[in-house]
């Protein structure tokens, strides 16, 4: 990307124009039927690749679209453009599925399977599995639901020690030395989800209802069904994500209530209350001794260390306007990275609140954008540049542990401290992703439960993965009001469990790193060079680490970190 530096765009000044939905369709129908008559191979691929910058011009119009969003929800435009997308997405699913379908009932199939290999045709299996015309309606409801809860969270304005504060900005309190400010600081988190709960109950009772009628209308007895479809699960089942979450509750939830343990006499408090947790350390939690105002400086440089590569990936997005790393008023939460197809190019989102997530999210979002720099001629389908999510995953948190070695850059003397708060929070992590993700498959299986019931499962779920957590009479945590605060659970359903499948993944290339740094960056560069072209379990062994199901890894790991932490 270096050597086409001065060619590369600014974010800033790309411009965005609404894309025709009318045009997607003739571009559609077209492709369609060359593919039902084609007999030659060059023919199939000519038009197939047509349709797939038609289908990249739509893409990227759309992420310029949700970032400039996210960067303003109060810009009223961005927000009609929204609706249109919301509108529209599940029409252009369903325009694709067709053109796809054509394609797998192709005479020259074979053919076609050993020029572009055989993922595609999974993955369009696939996506004619989850999107139907008599579904579209009902898509498009549900992504207003997910854009109506975004947006709420977006707007949050919680009034802290006479300030105005988002979710986001609230942590460095949350993390507080001080007990009673800290538990102030909860209290006041607590009050402004409990004053949101009945909308979001609402919203998410509708959600249930209508992920649940798709469900049906597709033919699957339930969401959980269509959720794992969805997510495109194709080596892995439900009951081997049951017996991973088995895995965690026998051997990684017994380490966390030793942590808790020590965190309690660490903190020398006569009990641990939940507003004691997220202060793993007397005197706070480490934070960046550099201000923000480094922070694009220090990772440029950390990554070009790293990679042995100068700029470095990091400085030229950063460059050319391609990451937001700030928390602002009506910036929307969270951190992703999203691609521009039609550029190539990554963009970074993140809300930097002075606390050592900060880094964690930094390096956790570059470990995508560096994968989706690596990808980008993996191969010739859109679909196959990015594997599934929980592959993606394993880029981003593998990227956190590779970073071990410079956090001197950002923490100086408070390096030991936040790497060791690092690793206590992966595995603090591993019983609460568990937990989202039952909670999710109790919530799908039952679609007729009351919120009530859905706050009452919730709560008995924590006490089986999180069994250390006292709410000190807080009503709203008690009922079991703890999973509002989980966008996923709204937004990406049966998304979380990806990230714990990761973890250990990642874990692995950790370990890996502390005997031999350089295989462990090969193993890491290989993963990311191979895009989508491969499942999950294929990425996995194909770069010689071991399946997460694994009994032997999961003990493996937790010996391995246990040690680490000398627990």
């Amino acid at each position: 990307m270096s050597d086409d530096n001065m060619k590369m765009p600014k974010f800033s000044e790309i411009e965005y124009k609404r894309p025709s939905v009318e045009h997607f369709r003739e571009c559609a129908m077209s492709t369609r039927l060359k593919l039902m008559t084609a007999r030659d191979p060059e023919v199939v691929e000519s038009a197939i690749m047509a349709f797939q910058r038609e289908m990249s011009a739509f893409d990227t119009a759309f992420t310029i679209c949700m970032i400039r969003h996210d960067l303003d929800t109060s810009d009223e435009f961005f927000n009609s453009e929204m609706d249109f997308f919301e509108e529209n997405y599940p029409v252009i699913s369903d325009l694709s599925a067709g053109v796809y379908t054509a394609l797998l009932h192709s005479e020259i199939r074979p053919q076609l399977e050993e020029k572009f290999g055989t993922m595609i045709f999974r993955k369009t299996q696939n996506q004619r599995d989850i999107v139907s015309s008599e579904v579209l309606d009902l898509l498009a409801e549900e992504s207003s639901l997910e854009n109506d809860y975004s947006q709420i969270l977006s707007e949050a304005d919680i009034l802290f020690k006479g300030s105005h504060n988002t979710i986001s900005t609230m942590t460095p309190f949350l993390e507080s030395t001080n007990r009673a400010e800290r538990k102030k600081a909860h209290r006041a988190v607590s009050d402004y989800y409990a004053a949101q709960k009945p909308k979001f109950d609402e919203i998410y009772d509708k959600m249930v209802k209508i992920r649940t009628e798709i469900a049906h209308k597709l033919g699957y007895k339930d969401f959980v069904e269509l959720g794992y479809k969805r997510m495109e699960r194709y080596d892995y089942n439900e009951e081997m994500v049951k017996e991973f979450r088995d895995n965690v509750v026998k051997y990684i939830v017994p380490l966390t209530s030793e942590i808790r343990r020590l965190q309690k006499n660490r903190l020398e408090v006569d009990h641990l209350y939940y507003y004691d947790l997220p202060c793993l350390f007397v005197h706070g939690n480490p934070v960046p001794v550099i201000p923000q105002s480094e922070y694009f400086e220090t990772g440029s440089k950390m990554f070009a260390q790293m990679f042995d590569k100068e700029p470095s990936f990091f400085q030229v997005l950063g460059e050319h306007d391609f990451m937001d790393l700030f928390s602002r008023q009506n910036k929307s939460t969270g951190g992703y990275c999203a691609s521009l197809l039609d550029y190539g190019i990554p963009f970074v989102l993140m809300n930097a609140n002075s606390t050592s997530d900060d880094v964690a999210t930094m390096v956790h979002e570059s470990g995508h954008a560096y994968a989706a720099l690596r990808s980008i001629d993996s191969s010739q389908f859109i679909e196959c540049l990015s594997p599934t999510l929980e592959a993606c995953e394993i880029h981003s948190t593998a990227m956190e542990y590779l970073s071990y070695p410079y956090m001197e850059m950002f923490f100086k003397e408070h390096a030991d401290a936040y790497r060791e708060q690092h690793m206590t929070l992966a595995l603090l992590f591993l019983p609460y992703g568990c937990l989202v993700d039952e909670y999710q498959h109790v919530v799908y299986k039952n679609p007729d439960m009351t919120p009530e019931e859905r706050h009452a499962a919730w709560r008995e779920l924590e006490k089986k993965y999180q069994p250390d957590i006292d709410y000190d009479g807080d009503e709203f945590y008690n009922k079991g009001g703890a999973w509002m605060k989980k966008e996923h659970i709204f937004t990406s359903p049966f998304y979380y469990i990806d990230y714990c499948l990761a973890q250990v993944c990642a874990l692995q290339i950790w370990d890996i790193s502390r005997k031999n740094r350089k295989k462990a960056m090969s193993i890491y560069d290989h993963l990311c060079t191979e895009g989508g072209t491969k499942t999950l379990i294929d990425l996995v062994e194909g770069a010689g680490l071991e399946s997460p199901f694994s009994l032997d890894v999961m003990k493996k790991i937790a010996y391995q970190v246990c040690d680490y932490l000398n627990l």
